[in-house]
């Protein structure tokens, strides 16, 4: 057995191998959450235009269209707090809280999405949800201007995310523009990671 130990160049080289290794995990936990950042902001993107190409042809937001039995084909009862229980919205030009679950299905049914079901993205941080909702019935009502009658709600914001969703949509801070969110400020792993509630006027 040899009792000589390490020499310099040898520690050396397993502090080198430690460094890369260690270089190699943050930078793969970075393009893991630039990644996530990518796709729910490409998420909020879409749904937003898809808003806007239901509402230019059908002159009405998807979950608020009164006539959506008729002119959807297929589509299903969505509106289970309603009485009576329908797959209608009141046509009042706001995605009312018992509008919400219409929202992904009449999308659907126009072909603009491929999936009825609610739009979730599982992170590092927990499960990411968007929904469409009347700004009046956001929790972030009051930090709205009234001109903005229908908002995004991006629940469960990992801090990063967070972040580059404000600053890739708007000005960047949480509490001023069109991308507002339910706390002034984040870091990561801080106590406001994720962030509890975010919605973009629509």
């Amino acid at each position: 057995m040899d009792a000589r130990g390490f020499t310099l160049i040898e520690l050396a080289v397993v502090i080198v191998i430690i460094s890369l290794l260690m270089l190699v995990l943050f930078k793969g936990s970075a393009l893991i959450g630039t990644g996530q950042s990518q796709q729910v902001l490409a998420a909020v993107k879409d749904l937003g235009a898809g808003v806007a190409q239901f509402r230019s042809t059908y002159r009405y937001l998807p979950g608020d269209m009164p006539d959506a039995a008729t002119r959807l084909p297929g589509v299903a009862v969505c509106n289970p707090v309603g009485a009576p229980t329908t797959a209608n919205g009141d046509g009042n030009g706001r995605v009312d809280a018992v509008e919400v679950q219409c929202v992904t299905e009449h999308l659907f049914r126009a072909g603009i999405i491929k999936s009825n079901a609610p739009i979730t993205f599982s992170t590092t941080k927990g499960i990411v949800t968007l929904r469409v909702i009347a700004r009046s019935a956001s929790t972030l009502a009051g930090s709205f201007p009234s001109s903005t009658r229908n908002v995004i709600e991006v629940a469960t914001v990992p801090c990063q995310i967070a972040q580059d969703l404000d600053a890739k949509t708007d000005d960047g801070n949480f509490s001023t523009g069109n991308t507002r969110a339910s706390v002034a400020s984040c870091t990561v792993d801080g106590a406001n990671d994720p962030v509890p509630l975010m919605a973009l006027g629509l």
